[in-house]
């Protein structure tokens, strides 16, 4: 089985983003604050859900990485070491 990991960032999520028949999880990523099924809701386009997808990890880069969860970040939080593991990312 794969792990579900968060399409922007590659964390290491508790279910999958988007269900097989279309439904977004409304989890947020603690590690990158996306939230699926409304951030990224795309108006259902799933194409159009990557573009999303791409920019808000092109910002959370530029901003810096920030873990955005509510709680402090895990002792062993390394976003370098996450992003190899973004779905369907080109390493």
């Amino acid at each position: 089985m794969v792990e579900p990991r968060c399409p922007v960032c590659g964390y290491l999520l508790a279910e999958p983003a988007w269900s097989d028949d279309g439904g977004g999880s409304l989890e947020i990523c603690p590690s990158c604050g996306i939230q699926f099924g409304y951030t990224d809701m795309a108006g259902g386009d799933p194409v159009r859900r990557v573009d999303i997808w791409r920019q808000r990890r092109a910002d959370w880069v530029a901003d810096g990485m920030p873990w955005r969860g509510a709680n402090p970040a895990p002792a062993d939080f390394d976003p370098l070491e996450q992003l190899t593991h973004v779905p369907g990312k080109a390493r």
